[in-house]
């Protein structure tokens, strides 16, 4: 026994794994599994908030102002400082990489998530109420975070104070329509604005699928990407008329890839690579073990 009288775990031995027949019963009739269902609800939405505001006290504690230990070169670079969402202005670059350590995620989920959570402990006060009392589901949380969190503090807590009576009763895509349309009452310049700011942040993505596939993901004004995606169609039914008859969408792909690598193109070499290499910062001293973990290519 520890101190406290709180049992240690055995020291040896092969940890039983629980079955779902041990959690939910059979005999359970489905009033109190429909119970269960919103009591899960409320427990998630609770250690949601719960997270949130432990990350956003320690973001609070590792202030930006230590970066200045480092000097001018210890600050982010300027595709860092383009992309640093503004909640996290006032809080150290490193500590989205330290929050992803301790997440053991990747640092553009560690970021989002801290950003989260210092709207929701802040100007978002009341739908983190909401959600640590367990009437706010973490999606609807999420949906007023994406429409307020550039929003002025006095516009956010208008919305607030309009959606959050009835946002329990109402579904994710009603409770994001009442939102906008309170938003853009309180606000009117605040759909320009959005606007403007996606643009801003406007990228590629690649995304790993299944069975070594991937998913390339392009982000533009709207206008532009159905206007790309119809052109991709148009090349992909042209090839179908040629008489290739792979589906429709395999097509699709094909000509979307061989228009964007253009295999063609005999003005550059016949093959390219780019080569990522992760190696334990360990294994790169001169005076290395022989057992230090190897170095690794991406995928």
């Amino acid at each position: 026994m520890e101190d406290g009288g709180v049992p240690r775990p055995p020291d040896d031995g092969a940890p039983v794994p629980v079955l779902p027949s041990e959690v939910v019963s059979r005999e359970s009739a489905e009033l109190e599994l429909v119970c269960d269902i919103w009591s899960a609800d409320a427990h998630m939405a609770r250690e949601h908030a719960r997270q949130a505001a432990t990350i956003a006290e320690l973001a609070r504690r590792r202030s930006v102002s230590r970066d200045a230990a480092f000097g001018p070169r210890g600050g982010p670079g300027p595709d860092s400082r383009g992309m640093r969402p503004a909640a996290l202005a006032d809080v150290s670059d490193d500590f989205v990489t330290e929050l992803a350590l301790i997440r053991h995620c990747s640092e553009a989920e560690a970021g989002r998530l801290a950003a989260e959570s210092l709207l929701l402990t802040t100007k978002l006060a009341a739908t983190w109420s909401e959600l640590y009392a367990g009437r706010l589901t973490v999606h609807k949380a999420r949906i007023l975070l994406d429409l307020l969190g550039d929003a002025d503090d006095e516009v956010a807590a208008g919305v607030q104070m309009r959606v959050l009576p009835d946002a329990e009763e109402c579904p994710p895509g009603r409770l994001a329509d009442r939102a906008r349309y309170h938003l853009y009452r309180l606000d009117a310049d605040a759909k320009e604005r959005r606007r403007r700011e996606a643009e801003r942040r406007a990228d590629v993505h690649v995304e790993r699928t299944a069975d070594d596939l991937g998913r390339l993901v392009v982000e533009g004004p709207l206008p532009a990407v159905h206007a790309a995606r119809d052109a991709v169609d148009q090349y992909a039914r042209w090839m179908r008329a040629d008489g290739d008859a792979r589906p429709i969408g395999v097509l699709r792909s094909a000509a979307a890839l061989d228009l964007i690598l253009r295999p063609w193109d005999t003005s550059r070499p016949s093959v390219t690579a780019q080569l990522h290499l992760h190696v334990a910062i360990s294994s790169l001293r001169h005076d290395a073990p022989a057992g230090a973990a190897p170095a690794e290519p991406d995928g």
